[in-house]
């Protein structure tokens, strides 16, 4: 395949759309770059406040300087504050601050730009007070970058908040309670077959029954079985507690992870609402892992609708509260993007 150029500022707004997989709403983009190379993309929502604290900055050179091959930056501001000729620059202390950061991180800022509702434009224009001049949007939408990405086959949504695969769309109440009665009967013996059932659909790639598809969804709702099912998922012989969080030397095997979400959409077809937190949760987990935190708080959001007290659901809402990144998105070796 051949490489992404980047030769204009509309082809590296478009390419920060590509790179996340939407378009992003008061949020700080930056795009490390490996000499002439393109890195990993970090977003982060603005800070509340025009006054952003040196801890922001220092937060946001730290995440992109994990990435040691980076040599400079390039950033972007997503907002709908009014930026326009006569008005301040909005958030300038915490644009001044991270250039700061990455200037003492060995880092050079190679461009800033602003990007509101209908245009873009330099956020260090010829006037220090105020943006560069304004670009129409549509300037983006026809950049060559642009084009060429799609024509890969890349798409970017308007929302950051993705949605949620179909819900209910097929319950089969007797399929499920059939697996129920079965999981009582012999408990052990039944986890047993759920999870070398799980394996085999994973590994053939077959389409499941309803009926397997309820014997999987059923031994989902045991704790034990759930937690092994996803430290299994990523196919390397480590620890669980790495493998959950991700934090292993070792790449995962995306594909299987890939193959792996499928499947759990699949059981979301069939899950009435008292069933449905297992999955949902479990999907989060492979955004998480994946990077994608906005859609694994959206996915912990409908978890703990359904069920409020479901204890991985809360404790993966706590992380992605605190920021936390899985092991995997922050190394490039190990990240899914390379995948």
């Amino acid at each position: 395949m051949e490489p992404i150029r980047i030769s204009s500022p509309a082809d590296a707004i478009s390419y920060m759309g590509h790179s996340l997989g939407y378009w992003p709403k008061e949020s700080l983009v930056c795009v490390a770059l490996e000499g002439a190379a393109l890195g990993p993309t970090l977003r982060v929502n603005l800070p509340g406040t025009e006054d952003a604290s040196q801890s922001y900055a220092e937060r946001v050179a730290r995440a992109v300087g994990i990435d040691h091959d980076a040599t400079a930056v390039l950033m972007a501001l997503f907002t709908h504050r009014p930026w326009s000729q006569g008005r301040p620059k909005p958030f300038a202390s915490m644009i001044q601050g991270l250039k700061h950061q990455f200037s003492a991180a060995g880092m050079r800022v190679h461009d800033v730009w602003i990007v509101g509702p209908e245009s873009f434009a330099p956020y260090d224009g010829d006037d220090p007070r105020s943006c560069g001049n304004e670009t129409p949007l549509e300037a983006i939408d026809s950049s060559v970058l642009n084009a060429e990405m799609v024509y890969r086959g890349s798409l970017i949504e308007q929302g950051d908040t993705p949605a949620i695969p179909e819900l209910f769309a097929a319950v089969d109440h007797d399929a499920v309670e059939a697996a129920m009665r079965d999981m009582a009967a012999n408990p052990a013996k039944k986890l047993d077959a759920v999870y070398r059932l799980w394996l085999d659909l994973l590994d053939r790639g077959a389409e499941p029954t309803q009926e397997q598809l309820a014997e999987v969804l059923v031994g989902l709702q045991h704790v034990g079985l759930r937690d092994q099912i996803l430290a299994d998922m990523p196919g390397i012989n480590q620890p669980m507690a790495a493998t959950l969080f991700g934090a292993t030397e070792e790449a995962p095997q995306w594909n299987r992870i890939d193959n792996s979400e499928k499947l759990l959409k699949q059981l979301l077809t069939i899950a009435a609402p008292d069933h449905a937190a297992a999955p949902l949760t479990m999907l989060g987990h492979i955004c998480w892992w994946k990077g994608k935190g906005t859609a694994a708080a959206n996915y912990m959001n409908v978890a703990l609708t359904f069920d409020p007290e479901y204890h991985l659901a809360k404790l993966l809402d706590q992380l992605l509260g605190a920021g936390a990144v899985s092991g995997w998105a922050q190394h490039k070796d190990t990240a899914y993007r390379n995948h």
